[in-house]
């Protein structure tokens, strides 16, 4: 876009890099097929990565796991359940690193093994003493080689990531493209505004609302925005569609809503 502002561009910038990657992916043309995303929470990782996939035309090629919870064998099956070339999974905000003991350490080993980078099938594999009933139901294989692609969205940071995988860091992360997308706070603003602005995110283009807010609560939120944002505890995309949708529902106790729920001094 012409003259479009510096510190807007660089932040889009970082977020098309993971749409084309994500593309990429999709299509099973890369011998990397793991991704893995870092960054603020609200600000559009998982809205990039879905848009690769509107934009190829494979939305149903890809097996979309949001905020879940895996025990071992549940992972392994799923990995069983997309393990062909093209098959690709996104575990969004699941928190893979919160798995312990035995079960991290299986984790560990599967991505070491099925991402690696080799023109040779390298397998995975999942012993154990008694049957599993989800193993059975699905056909799951105790070995079998992993030929898909995995992106891997997550809010923590790759320092913290490292501190939890401690030795295996080194190995596990190679598997993995790795991007790091946190913003500082005058990009998160300025990006959001654009967003507002441009994109026309809280009218027409809305996502949290069927047919968007009003021009009167869309002007009345940016206004809310360029006053607060220095004040305020986080400002993203996610935190605008808050604020609109507070001035649309409380239209007589907004301020109030908003004063003790976004402010670094609640």
């Amino acid at each position: 876009m012409k003259n479009q502002n510096p510190i807007v561009k660089r932040v889009i910038d970082k977020f098309t890099t993971i749409q084309n990657i994500a593309e990429v992916f999709v299509t099973g043309q890369s011998a990397q097929r793991g991704l893995l995303i870092s960054g603020d929470a609200g600000t559009g990782k998982s809205h990039y990565v879905k848009q690769a996939f509107i934009a190829s035309n494979t939305t149903n090629k890809v097996d979309y796991q949001k905020s879940k919870t895996f025990t071992a064998p549940a992972l392994y099956a799923k990995l069983w359940e997309n393990r062909h070339k093209g098959d690709v999974i996104v575990f969004d905000d699941c928190s893979l690193e919160s798995l312990t003991g035995e079960s991290f350490n299986k984790f560990v080993s599967w991505m070491k093994g099925g991402l690696e980078i080799s023109k040779d099938k390298t397998m995975i594999g999942y012993e154990a003493a008694t049957k599993n009933k989800l193993f059975e139901e699905l056909g799951v294989e105790s070995e079998f080689s992993f030929e898909g692609s995995i992106i891997w969205i997550t809010n923590t940071r790759f320092d913290k990531l490292e501190k939890k995988f401690g030795d295996h860091w080194d190995a596990f992360e190679q598997r993995f493209i790795r991007i790091q997308v946190f913003l500082t706070k005058e990009e998160k603003f300025m990006y959001t505004n654009h967003l507002i602005e441009t994109i026309d995110m809280l009218g027409k283009n809305c996502e949290a609302k069927e047919g968007g807010y009003s021009d009167e609560i869309i002007e009345k939120t940016l206004e809310y925005l360029y006053d607060s944002y220095e004040d305020l505890r986080d400002i993203t995309p996610r935190i605008a569609v808050k604020v609109a949708d507070t001035m649309s529902v409380y239209p007589d106790m907004w301020k109030i809503i908003l004063n003790q729920s976004l402010y670094e001094n609640e």
